[in-house]
């Protein structure tokens, strides 16, 4: 997730997952999940509820939750390499809007190299401004949006390359 890496094991028990994260933050427990509409799932962790929407990108999952946007590649460790590892960042990857909104500033231009977590573009919904940021070290080869124009849900704004 967002360049670091995690491994986490889930195991439904009824209604319930259970979890054990480990990584950068080290984590377990017992989480309530429940899609409520396509993307849109509702988890509930102790006496927290949070609202977490998925949006598919190439090969891995933009995860948008507590209005923070994250890149998040998948794979069974017992199936990936670490020269796969190295290589799920390859590729053009374009990055999307995750709700319909407009377009307050474009933070790069096409040809401008970006690193992991920079910011690219600020789009504003639901009355809150997004800054979202690359996924991956790579190079801005095409911008689909314009300051000032509206998008829509999933709508292609650039591409890193």
């Amino acid at each position: 997730m967002d360049g670091e890496i995690y491994s986490l094991d889930l195991t439904r028990k009824g209604s319930d997952s259970e979890y054990q994260l480990l990584g950068a933050e080290n984590s377990s427990g017992s989480a309530s999940v429940i899609e409520v509409m396509p993307g849109i799932f509702s988890i509930l962790l102790g006496r927290r509820s949070f609202q977490v929407h998925l949006v598919a990108n190439g090969d891995g999952l933009e995860v948008w939750a507590g209005g923070e946007r994250h890149f998040v590649s998948m794979a069974d460790a017992r199936d990936r390499s670490s020269s796969a590892k190295k290589a799920s960042a390859a590729g053009p990857m374009e990055i999307r809007a995750q709700m319909p909104g407009k377009v307050i500033k474009l933070l790069v231009e096409p040809g401008a190299r970006v690193q992991i977590g920079q910011g690219m573009i600020v789009v504003e919904a639901m009355k809150m401004q997004n800054e979202m940021k690359s996924p991956k070290d790579g190079v801005v080869s095409r911008i689909h949006a314009s300051e000032g124009a509206t998008v829509l849900a999933g709508e292609a704004l650039l591409v890193i390359e």
